[in-house]
């Protein structure tokens, strides 16, 4: 009798996913300020504005359960076998690290592993907006003026929790 079990993919590891989606977060922070700093113009609380590196979470957050899932599918589907991603990484922070303890200390090798390490993420990066990007684009008018009360509410909240960390963390929206 034939073997009719389908194997799964192993799981991402969620370092993997945190930094994807971080990646994601930092892409959309440059769209966000301008919307933040447009929307905190208005308003009683318009002296406050997000912090940037919370502005980017706000376009993950706003988005549906759905269109989290599918972006995060499309990322796993269009990026490098994750073995090799994380060989990547690992490599290039065990050669900072070494960098950080050489004794004479050399900066110059130390900026050009950093920028190895950044055009690793800047591949996540523009994957992860460019699936983004076609995930709204594919969106109903409906759909995206839906995604934009959302996205705003999440602003609103950022500005809110202003520049203290860890207060307030909300969840994503599950439905809409």
């Amino acid at each position: 009798m034939a073997d009719t079990k389908t194997t799964r993919p192993p799981r991402m590891k969620p370092w993997l996913r945190v930094l994807l989606f971080a990646s994601l977060a930092l892409n959309l922070a440059f769209a966000g300020i301008v919307a933040g700093t447009a929307f905190r113009h208005g308003g009683p609380d318009r002296d406050r504005s997000p912090r940037t590196d919370r502005v980017g979470v706000a376009y993950i957050r706003a988005l549906s359960k759905d269109d989290r899932r599918a972006i995060r599918d499309a990322i796993r589907a269009e990026l490098p076998d994750r073995e090799t991603l994380r060989s990547e990484m690992r490599a290039s922070l065990d050669a900072i690290l070494q960098t950080l303890r050489a004794d004479p200390f050399d900066p110059a090798t130390l900026a050009a592993q950093f920028e190895a390490q950044f055009l690793i993420g800047a591949d996540i990066q523009g994957t992860a907006r460019s699936l983004m990007l076609e995930r709204v684009a594919a969106m109903t008018p409906e759909e995206r003026r839906a995604f934009a009360d959302r996205l705003e509410e999440e602003l609103a909240r950022a500005a809110q929790r202003g520049g203290k960390r860890g207060e307030g963390h909300s969840h994503g929206h599950d439905g809409s």
